[in-house]
């Protein structure tokens, strides 16, 4: 009788386990690259000071194409303060746009060299933030449907947060650079590490976009610094890489 039990109890205890793992993969196919990696952060109690979304697009403009293609973007995005510049032979047309309510920050960016054969252009679109949004899926889906009127195609979107751990917190950087990789089932790929700075490269199947390093497939990128005694710990995590400083 007792065998029976054990042997019950036992059979529960591994439906369980299968119907919490079923339940995580379902709840995280569910979720865009910055829910996930916002609540993996939460997770492993980083407290998120600031994210990033990001895209861009490369292309070839003439230096009459470059002007007529700012003129279009200072007529669609009248909200936006424009400003040019040229410094050398590339030419910079940037228009920003915060929304004081939500403390959010947008900037379009049109870049050009000014070169007669072979000119290099990219348009880039950028939100930034230093609030937690009401739903983090909501406001990747905004930038995505955003990204798509001004690129007019789909483009890689690059996801970055940025936070800190608790100053009392006894921290060895490279135990909880491991344990974020574990919260995105991703492997690591390169890294570099050194007393106050860790810093990983990896891939997880998580995410459909990667950029490759010269062996691997990479789109995870983790970093973490120390100020050393009494001082904060700093977190980076982007994908498919880091964009802003760590």
């Amino acid at each position: 009788m007792k065998k029976k039990q054990v042997s019950h109890a036992i059979m529960i205890s591994v439906m369980l386990s299968f119907v919490i793992a079923v339940f995580h993969t379902i709840h995280a196919s569910e979720l865009t690259p910055l829910a996930q990696i916002a609540e993996g952060m939460e997770r492993q109690d980083v407290s998120i000071d600031k994210w990033t979304l990001h895209a861009k697009q490369n292309m070839s403009l003439t230096e009459k194409e470059f002007y007529q293609k700012v003129q279009r973007l200072k007529s669609e995005y009248r909200q936006y303060n424009w400003t040019i510049a040229q410094e050398d032979k590339v030419v910079k047309a940037i228009g920003t746009y915060t929304d004081k309510k939500n403390r959010t920050s947008f900037r379009l960016q049109l870049v050009t060299t000014l070169k007669k054969h072979n000119p290099t252009s990219y348009l880039l679109y950028e939100q930034m933030s230093l609030e937690t949004p009401d739903s983090w899926n909501d406001t990747y889906e905004q930038f995505e449907r955003e990204t798509l009127g001004i690129f007019q195609e789909k483009v890689v979107i690059f996801t970055c947060l940025n936070g800190h751990l608790d100053d009392n917190m006894n921290i060895v950087l490279q135990k909880k650079a491991n344990q974020l990789l574990n919260e995105f089932q991703a492997r690591s790929v390169e890294h570099v590490v050194e007393p106050n700075f860790v810093s990983i490269s990896a891939f997880t199947n998580e995410w459909e976009e990667y950029i490759m390093t010269s062996k691997h497939k990479m789109n995870l990128q983790i970093a973490l610094r120390s100020a050393g005694m009494g001082g904060k710990h700093t977190v980076t995590v982007g994908t498919p890489i880091v964009t802003t400083e760590y």
